[in-house]
């Protein structure tokens, strides 16, 4: 991971605003300007300072050690003893004479509060800044996905040798789960999503004790994650034969999602994207049973930028990596949602997760 071009490109933005120094706190994004591996979890305190002259991580003794070893042939400088961080943040700024200072937008009020009382100056709040840099990926940032993308996969085709009538939905993610970090991934990229029969006509259903009975749709969202990277897939299986208005209704979300695939190209706007796949829908009488967004980046976090849904502005860039993902929901009776992970190319675009997308209908 390069983090030279990454500062580069961090210090031209903060050039261009005519801000002098930037402090990121998200995990994330951290992540991501430092290029740091095996330093950071969920609960890591530390802190990046960005000036035109330098690149900083402040943390504690806990996590030191190994940013020591990862920073070693990068520009960052690593402050491994802080016990009072934003308060020896601010006083090195102080006497280097920087008197204007950005912040994520993201960073806790709480946080924002004691950085803004601490430091000499004034604090000006910054919406997106690294996030815009992270939406065009890296070579090496494409084939973590794309590995990830691979064990996810692999997880699908075992899954679908576990699933049967009788078992809970509670099972079937932990069996996920369980596969996933036996074989690659660190962890899983959010929490799976296992939703049976009338449990499917909710977009986000949490895992529950419900058994799977003949008959249902079986809806799994899930991703393993490689080195950060994460991959996201959503697959909807049927657990005995189906007809009628699910096969139907199964057909119309299958050619959305192909549609909305056939649609991604660099520099489309995201929202037409979007609305392709809602054609399909509309014309087989759906359209307002579709009540999300098409998708959404995907990399270090499950969720960024650009944002595919009827109200985006965001344009499609060559390197990004996106979602497609249109679902049909009926309350209270069923629902299925098919999703895939793609690269956006310039005449195009390279589908990452490669399960069978045709009905899947298990004995």
């Amino acid at each position: 991971m390069n983090a030279e071009q990454r500062l580069a490109a961090l210090r031209r933005t903060l050039a261009a605003d005519g801000l002098p120094a930037m402090l990121v706190t998200g995990v994330s994004n951290m992540r991501y300007l430092t290029g740091f591996q095996e330093v950071f979890d969920d609960g890591i305190n530390a802190a990046c300072l960005v000036t035109a002259e330098h690149a900083r991580f402040y943390t504690d003794a806990r996590y030191a050690e190994a940013a020591r070893a990862a920073a070693e042939g990068t520009p960052w400088t690593v402050r491994g003893e802080s016990r009072q961080m934003y308060v020896e943040i601010c006083r090195e700024l102080q006497s280097e004479g920087v008197t204007e200072l950005g912040l994520e937008s993201s960073v806790p009020y709480g946080r924002f509060k004691f950085i803004s009382e601490q430091f000499v100056g004034s604090v000006r709040v910054l919406d997106g800044t690294v996030e815009r840099l992270r939406q065009v990926k890296e070579a090496a940032e494409v084939e973590r996905i794309a590995e990830a993308a691979r064990i996810t996969d692999e997880a699908f085709e075992h899954i679908l040798g576990f699933i049967r009538a009788g078992r809970t939905e509670r099972e079937v993610a932990l069996e996920l789960e369980f596969w996933m970090r036996r074989n690659g991934s660190e962890g899983v990229a959010f929490a799976p999503i296992v939703a049976s029969g009338p449990n499917s006509s909710r977009p986000h259903a949490t895992v529950t004790d419900r058994r799977i009975e003949p008959g249902d749709f079986v809806t799994l969202d899930f991703g393993a994650c490689v080195d950060g990277y994460r991959a996201d897939m959503t697959r909807t299986v049927a657990v005995g034969r189906v007809d009628g208005e699910k096969r139907e209704v199964y057909e119309a979300v299958l050619e959305a999602n192909r549609a909305g695939i056939d649609a991604v190209r660099g520099g489309v706007l995201a929202k037409e994207v979007h609305e392709v796949a809602r054609a399909v829908l509309e014309r087989a009488g759906l359209a307002d049973r579709f009540t999300h967004g098409l998708g959404h980046g995907v990399g270090l976090d499950i969720h960024e930028l650009p944002t595919l849904n009827a109200e985006s502005r965001d344009q499609l860039r060559t390197g990004s990596v996106v979602t497609v993902e249109p679902g049909v929901y009926l309350e209270g009776a069923f629902g299925v949602r098919i999703e895939d992970s793609v690269v956006v190319e310039e005449a195009g675009c390279r589908v990452l997760t490669r399960s069978p997308k045709g009905l899947i209908e298990l004995e």
